[in-house]
Parts: C-alpha cells; structure tokens; sequence
C-alpha cells in the first residue's frame, strides 16, 4: 500500500513541483510492504493543493446534492475538499460535493446525476454518488469509465431519511466506500501555489452574487477568512478559500425531466472567461481545461499562468449565454 500511495503521490507532485529526494529514495520493505522502513509518505490533497499525511484508503466521492427548499437543511456540505454548483432543469441548481479526506456518514439531501458529472468527476477519477439517473445519462458516465454508486441500484450506504422522497436520500460515505475500489487521483484539479506565494494582487470585495437563471442566484459574503453562502440551505455553511466562477457552454442534454423541463448540459472542458475571488481580494482570469480528465489551467488576462492558493474551493459553473456575477 505505501509503494501505491508513493506512486500516487509523485505523479501529483511532478505536476505541482517534484517529488523530494528522500521520498525518491524511500523503499517499502520487500518482507513485508505493509511494514517497512519507509519514510512516511506525504500527500498532495488534489482537491485543495495542502499536503495529508498519507493519502487516504479511497476515492474521490462526487456526491449530487439537491439545491432547493424541498431537500432543506443540506448535510455535510462543509466537510467536503471542493464544490461545484451547477444548472439543472427549470433553472435551478445542484451540487456536486467532492470528498476525499473526510467521509461524513450524514451527506444529503442526495439527488439525481447529470452528463455534466463526467467533467467534474474525471480530473480525480471520482466515483458519482447519486439517488439514480436517466439511462442515457447512467449510460454515459460508465461509457467515461466512472463508477456510480446509485440508490436505485441498491448500493450501499445509500438511504431514506424521514423526509419525503425524492428529497430524503443520504448516504453514508464510509459505507459507500465499502464497495469501492479506491482509484485514486492522477492529477490536481487546479494547478496549486506554493504555500509561502505571495498573496494575489487585485480590488479588493467582500459581497457576491453569481446568477445561473432568472430561478436562482447564489450569495455570498466574505468573513475575513472564507467566502460563504447567505443565501444557501445548508446547516453549517462551506467555508471557500476560493470561490472560482466559470463561464462555460451549455446544451440541451436530449430529454425531459418528469415534468417536461428540457435538461440541460454543462460542457466542463474546453474554456472561458473566469473569475477567482479569493480572500477578500478579485482576480479577472480566463480558464482552459483541454479535456474533461484535464486539470483547470487558469491565466490573468495579461495571458501570466494563474495557481490557485491552497485551500478549499467551491467553483459557480456558469453558462455562458445566461450567467453573471456582480462583486462589490
């Protein structure tokens, strides 16, 4: 296990930096490769760019969180390495939460996956965690070589609270983890900063607010440490240390929801205009991703390559034709 977690570790780190000599160096004891005299490994976080001690025994979970009153209060959203908010049917939003160093046992209000997961989840090979799916969207996602783990299939850790359906599914991530196999992460999801980088430089912002559609608007405000939602429905609010808006290209998905609304798709690669409010302070950027298992490249609009600081990240996936994001 250490060879593996040694091996994770240095290709992350030959994308950040280098792997250092002694790790180079370390050897698990052929007797006994659980047991041995290597050094203690260290670990890149993919999803927040901080070294861990070790990597952990599983993989990234992409957890569908409903985004509505309905499904209120959201569970366990703090807990999670990263989030990305999305667009669904009617012009509402969902989330998905990605877990890595933690796995909550209380994560919900769990809802349905969308193709846009495959851009989300590929960068880390996540494995999607959702209520269940349209078949052309299940299908999709194992044809992008994706585990799911789904409700209606039965998998574990997956049930019903006493709320009411479709709006009470949790699960239990230590236990969906069970049935996992715990492919872990190639690359960074962002290109990460030292962690001594100096500050970015840019106008400083305390208030946001990113509209998705004429059905909804996030809200946030900075606290002096992170950025954090006013207006969301979660018990305990995610703390972001960058709050990254992208503006992306969006398509009709080529079906209905159950009430008629046509479902539309985020196309997570390729580029566009961004911004990262990070701090207190605002940085106008753009945003390559070559492929959907791509890591986000981020450039000032000078074209100087931008890393993220280290540290949680909720990114507003945006469509291009109907997003906005006002900052003062």
């Amino acid at each position: 296990m250490k060879l593996r977690m040694l091996s994770v570790t240095c290709a992350l780190l030959l994308t950040l930096g280098a792997c250092s000599d002694d790790e180079k160096k370390s050897e698990p004891d052929p007797k006994d490769p659980n047991k041995g005299t290597a050094a203690e490994v260290v670990a890149i976080n993919p999803l927040t760019g901080a070294t861990m001690k070790k990597a952990p025994r599983n993989p990234v979970f992409v957890v569908k969180i409903d985004n509505t009153p309905a499904s209120a209060p959201q569970t366990a959203v703090e807990r999670a390495d990263m989030v990305v908010e999305q667009t669904v049917e009617g012009g509402v939003t969902r989330l998905a939460a990605l877990y890595y160093s933690k796995l909550p046992g209380d994560v919900g209000h769990v809802r349905s996956m969308r193709a846009t997961d495959i851009g989300i989840a590929k960068p880390v090979r996540g494995q999607v965690v959702a209520s269940g799916g349209a078949g052309r969207t299940i299908s999709r996602i194992k044809d992008a070589g994706l585990a799911i783990h789904s409700q209606d299939a039965g998998s574990a850790g997956l049930s019903r609270d006493s709320g009411y359906a479709p709006y009470n599914v949790v699960a239990d991530l230590s236990k969906v983890n069970q049935e996992a196999k715990a492919k872990q992460p190639e690359r960074p999801y962002f290109q990460w900063a030292a962690p001594d980088a100096p500050a970015p430089k840019g106008p400083k912002v305390g208030e946001a607010a990113v509209t998705f559609s004429r059905s909804h608007t996030t809200s946030w405000k900075f606290d002096g440490k992170t950025w954090k939602r006013t207006n969301g429905t979660s018990d305990k609010e995610f703390g972001a240390k960058n709050l990254v808006v992208l503006w992306a290209d969006e398509k009709d998905a080529g079906y209905t929801d159950p009430a008629g609304n046509p479902v539309p798709e985020t196309v997570f690669d390729g580029g566009g205009q961004a911004v990262v409010l990070t701090g207190g302070t605002r940085v106008n950027a753009t945003w390559k991703k070559a492929n959907n298992a791509a890591t986000i490249v981020l450039r000032t609009k000078n074209g100087q390559q931008f890393k993220l600081p280290q540290g949680r990240t909720w990114i507003e996936l945006v469509n291009k034709g109907a997003g906005n994001l006002t900052a003062k």
